[in-house]
Parts: C-alpha cells; structure tokens; sequence
C-alpha cells in the first residue's frame, strides 16, 4: 500500500470553526483532494486529552417515567428527573427517594398526593440495590426502567417494577454508579462504508473514529496516546470537518461543563495495490463451453453416403470369396 500524501492536524475544542465544544466543526483553508486515480482516504486519530469534567448521571438519561398509585387506587402517571452529577451506589438511591417522594406529594386529578415512606438500601456483600415502601398501605409507585436502561444501570435494574408495602425489589443485576467506561470520538462527516458497531445499539454503521478507555476518576484529565486503526472513508475531498465526543452509553455529545478538550489525527491518501475480486477469480477458474462441430454441408453428405456404399460393395466382395473357399 503506497502513501500518496499524508495531512496533520492537532485540535483544540476552543478553536473550532463552530458547533459546540464536544460537536464541533472544523473548516481548513484549503480543501484536501484525492490526488491519486486510485487513491482513498484513511483517518488515524493519534492521541486526545480529554477532562473528567462531565457526569455520569447526565442530562440525557436521567429521566425516568413512573406510575404513582394513591391509597385509594387512583393512578397519575408522571416524569421524575434525578439531577446531573456523580454519585455513589449510596448517594444515588437517596436522590431517586427525594425525587419519587415530592412527586407522590403533587395532587393531579382523581389522584390524591400523598407523602410514601420510602427505604432504598445498598448492600456492600452483594453490591445490589433494594427499594422498599412501608407505608400507606395499596399505594404504589411503579418505576419503568425499561424504557431507560441506561438509568437502571446505577441501581441495577433493567426491567419495569413496582414498588409497595406488599412488594420490595431487589436489583437483579450488580448497582454500578459510574457506567460510563469509554469516551469515543465520532465524525458525522467522514463516510464509513463498511464498519460497524455495537455500543449504542445492536449492528449499527459505525462513526466512531477513536476509543478512549477511561482509566482514572473525576476531576482529572483522560489521555490516552496509541493511534488507532486507520479508518478508510469514502470521502474524496475533505474541507469540513465534524467531531463529536459521547460516552460509551448514547449518541449525545458529552458536557465537560466549560472545559475544553483536544485530540490529534492524520488525512492519509493512500494508493492500495491492485487485486483479482473472488468473482473474477471464480468466473475464470470456470471452463468455456465445448464448441459443437459445424454442420456438413451436401456435397460432404454425398461424398459420405458414396463411401458407404462403396464399403458394403467391398464387404459383399469379400463374403462371395469366403463362400467360395467354403464350398471348395
């Protein structure tokens, strides 16, 4: 494989052309063409640093949707929203109680608010998450995880459950306060043709030019500085450039709450050998159909049919012999 030409760029999130911080677009001054016939593109993200500045408990997964319960069966189906941040297995279960609690409170309709006791537990043997009610009785709050998995994860639980003084939940999965393990750095602008991806959602086209592991805790800065794997794209010309920063939970772009990031990557044009497709390949291992004989024409019919004959006299010849030398 021939490198044609190789283009650097070192980027500072504060110095984008616009978008946000952690969606940015990045213009160049002049425009970066394919020069070969043959060429294509690859993308190679060198290193980034990166603060530990945004949240696992962020904006777009906090949201929960619960169906509350009164004592006198009368149900209101509302929203609570946990506030952004980071938290302990411990810390966690005690805002989603505040949260539950305030919103049982508001009246809606038949519903008749009420104030539930509520005693949310984590155990530090099994690492799991318990909600509990114990008071009043045939009330209710059902809480739908499943319809946002990512905020089940810090209690470990991943299914619809409801909670009374007849029924207590355990977290059938491990409670994990910190889920986010990977920050990686996408681009909506270069074109991946056959890469794909199972983070976010199952067997999903692939925009992910760079996986940064997150090896250290909050308020200090991620760096990571292995190149990655060259990333062939479809593009042959290149004068805008869009990068974005998620987690390893959604497509949203992270918050680093005002502080900005910066990575390092290379436009590599690159000249790659000539090959013989499977197809063709196949195609030419297959042999030709045999070619029929042509057609004799009449004056080879009559030619044969002569010879024919002239043969049957011969054999008549010879019969008469041997029936002579028989006789004698």
């Amino acid at each position: 494989m021939t490198e044609i030409a190789r283009y650097t760029f070192h980027i500072q999130s504060n110095k984008r052309s616009g978008g946000t911080a952690t969606d940015m677009t990045v213009n160049t001054v002049n425009t970066v063409a394919l020069k070969s016939k043959r060429g294509r593109f690859q993308v190679v993200v060198h290193e980034c640093t990166v603060p530990f500045s945004f949240y696992q408990m962020s904006s777009d997964i906090s949201t929960l949707q619960c169906v509350f319960t009164d004592p006198t069966g009368n149900p209101k189906t509302a929203n609570i929203t946990l506030t952004s941040g980071n938290y302990t297995t411990v810390s966690i279960l005690s805002e989603l109680s505040t949260k539950l609690i305030a919103m049982a409170q508001i009246t809606s309709g038949a519903y008749t608010g009420y104030t539930p006791v509520l005693n949310f537990t984590y155990s530090t043997t099994t690492s799991k998450s318990t909600l509990a009610m114990t008071s009043p009785v045939n009330a209710s709050i059902q809480l739908k995880f499943a319809t946002n998995e990512n905020l089940g994860l810090f209690f470990g639980i991943a299914s619809n459950v409801t909670i009374s003084t007849a029924s207590t939940i355990t977290g059938t999965k491990v409670a994990v306060a910190n889920p986010v393990n990977l920050l990686l750095i996408r681009s909506s602008t270069f074109q991946q043709t056959y890469n794909r991806e199972y983070i976010v959602e199952t067997d999903a086209f692939s925009d992910v030019l760079y996986r940064c592991p997150l090896g250290t805790g909050a308020n200090t800065w991620i760096q990571s500085a292995l190149s990655g794997n060259p990333i062939i794209i479809a593009n042959d010309l290149i004068n805008s450039m869009n990068f974005y920063l998620t987690t390893n939970l959604t497509y949203s772009p992270i918050d680093l709450q005002g502080v900005d990031w910066n990575f390092s990557f290379s436009i590599i044009e690159i000249e790659p050998p000539e090959y013989i497709t499977v197809h063709s390949s196949l195609l030419n291992n297959v042999l030709p159909p045999a070619t029929p004989p042509p057609e004799p024409n009449q004056e080879e019919i009559d030619r044969l049919n002569q010879e024919y004959q002239d043969n049957l006299a011969k054999l008549e010849v010879y019969k008469k012999r041997l029936e002579q030398k028989k006789l004698k």
